[in-house]
């Protein structure tokens, strides 16, 4: 019993609480292991009028069996009946305002579900009571990016990767190269939190470098902003000596400077210094920032229109392609500009009053006696630093768009809130820096 006993606490952290699960706990890891598996594995199947939001059939498929899981569970624990309920009544009056706007369609349609299936998500994880915590949502994010994170890695030795305006990018198995990026950020910021906070691990050592990587092969200035954003942020906030801080900070300076000593990254940044304005205006943009601010222009005629409630969820991405037209039907690739013109001023401010609910209990939860102390977890140091993420990246990029993305997201932050107040102990591997 004994050598049972000092064998099981040798186990990682994530393995132990699925040795203590239900059979019901056990299911729902797998039943959103798979799903969010499918889901990424299948990105890259959307089509040329999806906005980066998969294939019709398959995603939909998704997204309703997230959405009935949920019902199943909120009415099963009920736990977060008012947030959920509060999220649904916003979620549908702003689709129906873009019904009464744009008239009822299968893109109106999709958007609302695919944006249901976020909430879904978030309140399956919440109601799971502590199955899915931290240590098994990294890891389940870990195992759903390494096959297109390896894969973009292949596309780059192949140059077999995406023609992005005459840039050859990796894009693994999702829908843009950009998107990839994000999910590969998020994957390599909780993985090196994995290697300095939870054992020390070379897998997650190798697994942080790997995502990095494979953030680099997709040429986005954007995802590796994010990426710097996260390790600077986890840098600031993870509890410990200086010395600790400092880590993160010195991964972030070593990505960067890989990134501008590569011919790839040499051109890329090269490009997008080159940009002229003009170019835009004429119609051909000469680069992707051009390209962002002349279509931020284009939507404030849209805003001003109806300011104050907008013109309905969806409407910014949902408008029909014309050939030879790059602005039309596409996203704004700005996730604060694509809400204020779809919920005016009303919809922004109540999603930014949510905002800074959540990150306000983060924070509180992160303050919790204990949570601090030496030999302790502080999994809401991470949810703070995905947050931060997803807020950097939405400055110049689709970020709630990419359903792969925002499920990742949303798994990682509501395993923290979902969680006892109680200081979690590390793995008793090897003592963390």
């Amino acid at each position: 019993m004994s050598v049972w006993s000092s064998q099981r606490s040798s186990l990682p952290s994530w393995c132990r609480r699925l040795g203590t699960a239900s059979d019901l706990d056990l299911l729902l890891v797998l039943f959103l292991g798979v799903l969010l598996l499918l889901r990424v594995l299948t990105d890259d199947l959307s089509g040329p009028d999806t906005q980066n939001s998969g294939s019709l059939n398959l995603s939909g498929a998704i997204a309703v069996l997230l959405i009935l899981a949920a019902a199943g569970l909120l009415l099963r624990r009920r736990r977060g009946v008012r947030a959920t309920i509060l999220a649904v009544l916003w979620l549908c009056l702003w689709t129906a305002i873009a019904v009464d706007t744009s008239g009822a369609s299968t893109e109106t349609l999709r958007e609302g579900v695919r944006e249901a299936s976020v909430i879904a998500l978030a309140v399956i994880v919440y109601n799971a009571c502590g199955a899915v915590n931290v240590s098994i949502a990294t890891r389940l994010v870990q195992l759903v990016g390494i096959v297109p994170a390896l894969l973009a890695l292949y596309q780059l030795a192949t140059h077999t990767g995406r023609d992005v305006a005459g840039e050859f990018r990796s894009y693994g198995t999702f829908a843009h190269p950009d998107s990839g990026a994000m999910f590969f950020a998020i994957a390599a910021a909780i993985s090196l939190w994995r290697y300095l906070d939870d054992g020390l691990r070379r897998f997650d050592a190798l697994l942080a470098a790997i995502f990095a990587s494979a953030l680099l092969t997709t040429l986005s200035l954007d995802g590796l902003a994010t990426l710097v954003a996260m390790l600077i942020a986890y840098g600031a906030l993870r509890p410990g000596s200086v010395r600790g801080k400092l880590i993160p900070c010195t991964v972030a300076i070593l990505v960067t400077l890989t990134f501008f000593v590569t011919p790839l990254g040499t051109r890329r940044i090269a490009n997008e210094s080159s940009t002229r304005l003009r170019t835009a205006e004429s119609g051909k943009a000469n680069s992707s920032l051009a390209w962002r601010l002349d279509k931020w222009k284009m939507l404030v005629p849209e805003w001003e229109r109806s300011p104050v409630v907008g013109r309905g969820l969806g409407t910014t991405v949902t408008g029909r392609r014309i050939p030879g037209n790059q602005f039309a039907g596409e996203a704004p690739h700005n996730e604060y500009v694509r809400y204020l013109v779809e919920t005016g001023i009303v919809g922004l401010a109540i999603l930014l009053w949510a905002l800074t609910l959540l990150i306000r209990r983060l924070v509180r939860k992160r303050r919790i006696p204990g949570a601090l102390d030496a030999g302790t977890l502080n999994p809401a140091t991470l949810a703070l630093v995905i947050v931060i993420g997803c807020l950097v990246n939405s400055l110049a990029e689709n970020t709630l768009l990419n359903s792969p993305t925002c499920y990742a997201a949303v798994l990682l932050v509501f395993a923290v809130l979902s969680t006892s107040d109680v200081g979690i102990t590390r793995a008793p591997i090897r003592q963390a820096v």
